[in-house]
């Protein structure tokens, strides 16, 4: 029987894969992951833009990967040619790569793995908050000089 921390690594192990493949397939380039760790949510991990997915179904809880802007751009210039994005063009690039990567989870996971459209903002807005009854991991996501979070939060 799959125990509460194995299943656990095994979606961080997913979300992980699903980040590589997005860098390695669209980028040539491999993203490399760090040892996810457990975060207290008063102190979460966010970069300059961020794109959330919120997961509902037999699992609840959200998962965001978070980047500079200049991790954006170079994605942005790579994929359409556009040298100067606007600040909707890096957000529209945060919310890209979060449903890219949750919407190849939910593949393995099935219907029952649901995700929403996601949420793109910039900073830390006030207003967020996340649910403190659920374990909150962080993954390190490094690709070429660029650092970038993924975080997980699953009940």
């Amino acid at each position: 029987m799959e125990t509460k921390q194995s299943k656990f690594e095994t979606t961080c192990q997913l979300f992980i894969d699903s980040v590589n493949n997005y860098f390695e397939h669209l980028t040539q380039t491999p993203a490399e992951a760090g040892v996810p760790y457990l975060k207290e949510q008063d102190n979460l991990m966010l970069k300059e833009f961020t794109g959330m997915i919120g997961i509902s179904g037999s699992r609840k809880g959200f998962v965001y990967i978070s980047g500079n802007q200049q991790m954006y751009s170079d994605l942005i210039e790579l994929f359409v040619g556009l040298a100067e994005p606007t600040t909707e063009d890096v957000l529209d690039m945060a919310g890209e790569i979060s449903n890219v990567v949750s919407g190849n989870v939910r593949e393995t996971y099935g219907s029952d793995f649901m995700i929403s459209v996601p949420i793109v903002f910039e900073g830390r807005p006030k207003q967020l908050k996340f649910p403190s009854e659920i374990p909150v991991y962080v993954i390190p996501i490094k690709w070429k000089s660029h650092e970038a979070f993924v975080v997980i939060g699953l009940e």
